[in-house]
């Protein structure tokens, strides 16, 4: 389906359907991995405006995170994707259905949003910025947040990241932060976070009471959240005997109990379990010093606990 942005969207009403918020912008390239590794066919372009997916029962517009935060609010829209900090910059009256937990794919963990200066400054501390000039873009959480210590000073409002222009046209920045690359980059300093920035799959509140609308939103988010949750994890399946399996349980995580299998006519157990990828670094030299053999890591399409 195609929709103009900064359009109010306009939708069929031949079938049942949800009207469904998809970012642009940095989000787009996260939402699109998410909702193709869930089994669905979707394509977005900015230039030309187009959005579409392959269900019928969804249909989708094209906009900001905070424009479908809003959209959202106002039954505009039934949901959207969108993230924490643009629901609480806009002040969005909204249900998150779901918390992905991560901005981009790759770093499977959230970002923030942050106070930033420049190291060299005479800003040392929040108490600093009193009359001083804050650039951003996220102007109601960096309003709410002066509001809250007290403190006096402008706001600045830019369409883009800032790090560059913080100790030139400004004193001082409101910055979304990941990898903290851009700090290193700018040699800004973190004088205190606002708050965490993750991915969100968001409801309107007459929407989510309509059974229909709240089991198919309930089911997106399921699958979204299980495809997420498989590019963290790895399936690990080995075979331990029965003098190992103390040792085994020890040391092994896992989100629930791991299947074990007795193989027949023998002393040996088939061991399955679900693992995060970064302790398969450890995890797998030391299954095989306790003697544990026959390990095989498999890829995961979908973790739905």
């Amino acid at each position: 389906m195609c929709a103009i942005r900064d359009a109010v969207p306009v939708f069929s009403k031949s079938m049942k359907k949800i009207k469904l918020g998809m970012p642009t912008g940095w989000l787009s390239k996260s939402s699109l991995f998410l909702f193709n590794s869930a089994g669905y066919n979707t394509e977005m372009n900015e230039v030309p405006t187009y959005v579409k997916i392959d269900d019928p029962n969804i249909e989708c517009f094209l906009g900001r995170a905070y424009e479908i935060a809003k959209m959202v609010e106002k039954g505009t829209l039934d949901a959207g994707i969108t993230s924490k900090d643009r629901i609480k910059d806009v002040a969005a009256d909204v249900i998150e259905v779901c918390d992905f937990k991560f901005v981009r794919p790759g770093i499977w963990e959230e970002g923030k949003i942050a106070v930033v200066a420049p190291k060299r400054s005479s800003i040392k501390t929040i108490k600093d910025l009193k009359g001083k000039t804050i650039i951003t873009r996220f102007t109601g959480l960096t309003r709410d947040f002066l509001k809250k210590k007290k403190i006096s000073a402008k706001i600045q409002f830019s369409e883009a990241p800032d790090e560059s222009q913080i100790g030139k046209i400004a004193d001082a920045g409101v910055e979304f932060i990941l990898t903290g690359n851009a700090l290193d980059i700018y040699n800004l300093k973190i004088l205190e976070v606002i708050c965490a920035s993750s991915i969100v799959l968001a409801a309107n509140k007459k929407a989510f009471k309509d059974k229909w609308k709240r089991r198919k939103i309930e089911d997106i988010a399921m699958l979204l959240d299980g495809a997420r949750l498989s590019h963290e994890y790895s399936g690990l399946m080995f075979h331990a005997s029965n003098d190992m399996m103390e040792g085994v349980f020890r040391i092994l995580p896992a989100l629930k109990r791991p299947t074990v299998t007795h193989l027949r006519g023998e002393n040996w157990f088939e061991v399955f379990t679900v693992v995060r990828k970064k302790q398969l670094r450890d995890l797998i030299p030391t299954l095989k010093k306790i003697g544990c053999r026959d390990i095989i890591e498999f890829p995961l399409r979908k973790v739905i606990s």
